[in-house]
């Protein structure tokens, strides 16, 4: 009975080390930016300074996850090798805020932090369609409202269809194809804000 036995643990060993032979690829984790790093250490907040939210961006539940996706017709397909930082959403929103802000004048600050007094004026992105397909199109739907603190200022709406096309032969190549449709979108939104934000 000793043999037997012996012969089953060699037999599970063995394919143990087959299974550890045949270890799958790394995997990749990408962000949709690249941080920015500055000597400043901090900004000082003045009863000046203007204040802008971008909140959370909404879309598609499939989407706002992650996986990295691309499609072929209706179907989808999520890549076995990789993956975003974070849930899409918040890293659309991160870019989107670091793009603004980055246009912006010296006294105006954007955030899309949580703030303990209301902002001066509120954006608020929805992203309707987000697709890369197999063949390297790219489109993005959006729309966005900007809402001013003061309810006597108009609320100002916009909607915007945006197109790329570009290599997607590796994920990070569709990486970087999102990341230029989202910067093109947070010039589209930048371009929007009015001046007089107070």
């Amino acid at each position: 009975m000793i043999f037997p036995f012996r012969r089953t643990v060699l037999a599970l060993l063995g394919g143990c080390g087959l299974l550890a032979g045949c270890a799958s690829p790394p995997l990749h984790i990408y962000t949709l930016g690249i941080p920015v790093h500055s000597d400043t250490k901090s900004l000082q907040v003045s009863p000046q300074t203007t204040v802008v939210q971008v909140s959370r961006v909404v879309m598609p539940d499939y989407l706002d996850c992650q996986d990295i996706i691309t499609r072929q017709g209706e179907e989808i397909h999520r890549s076995p090798n990789s993956r975003w930082a974070s849930r899409l959403s918040l890293g659309i929103t991160d870019l989107i805020t670091n793009e603004v802000a980055a246009t912006a004048s010296h006294d105006t600050l954007f955030t899309d932090q949580p703030l303990a007094k209301a902002a001066d004026m509120q954006i608020m992105i929805a992203i309707s369609e987000f697709d890369v397909d197999v063949n390297g199109h790219a489109i993005l739907n959006a729309h966005w409202a900007i809402i001013p603190h003061d309810r006597n200022k108009p609320l100002l709406r916009n909607i915007v269809h945006l197109a790329a096309n570009g290599p997607v032969h590796t994920d990070a190549d569709t990486a970087a194809l999102m990341r230029n449709l989202v910067v093109q979108l947070a010039t589209q939104i930048a371009k929007s804000i009015p001046s007089n934000i107070r």
